[in-house]
């Protein structure tokens, strides 16, 4: 059944990913890798491309995300070969590649400016909050996991791992565990 709606869906995920190669943006290609092999290297492009856009919608929202900072007729293009989920929000931010969010209900994402590699799950915001009328500023390799909340004028360094129901509004170093609320932060073991 999955490789028949692959076949049907041949002509739309080729259109899709024309759009995605003729806008030179490197990052969705960063991120495809990361949602179908977990960053591993594989050389089969354009299929994982048609499995990962008609199965993933989370992926579509990220792909979307992408293509509407200067290539708005192709976001809209598409939006309509490919919905997206509703429930899903990634506000105009500057994110770098290998960005991969994993079922990604409830999830919205509103960030000064975040590294390579960030991992999402569901239910996670990144915002503002109401002392601070600026969003956080995020690392690299950060994994932030199921109903986290990291908001307002922080920084968060890299290869940091914030646990599931966090609620972080502080500055966190590189090489942390965060866990709870109020949210402890632990140096990782190395």
């Amino acid at each position: 059944m999955k490789k028949l709606l692959l076949i049907l869906s041949l002509p739309r995920t080729l259109i899709a990913y024309i759009l995605a190669r003729r806008t030179k943006i490197d990052e969705i290609f960063q991120d495809l890798n990361r949602f179908a092999y977990g960053g591993k290297k594989h050389d089969k492009e354009y299929l994982t491309f048609s499995e990962v856009i008609v199965f993933d919608k989370c992926f579509r929202n990220v792909l979307e995300f992408r293509l509407k900072k200067g290539h708005m007729l192709s976001a809209v293009i598409l939006r309509v070969l490919f919905p997206v989920k509703k429930d899903m929000e990634i506000g105009r931010c500057d994110v770098g590649g290998g960005f991969v969010c994993f079922h990604g209900h409830g999830t919205v994402i509103s960030a000064n400016r975040i590294g390579e590699n960030l991992s999402v799950w569901q239910g996670v915001t990144i915002g503002r909050n109401p002392k601070s009328p600026k969003a956080p500023t995020i690392g690299n390799n950060v994994s932030i996991y199921t109903n986290a909340v990291v908001a307002g004028d922080i920084t968060i360094g890299n290869d940091v791992q914030i646990s599931a129901g966090t609620v972080v509004m502080q500055d966190v170093p590189d090489n942390s565990l965060v866990i709870g609320n109020p949210c402890i932060i632990k140096k990782k073991q190395m």
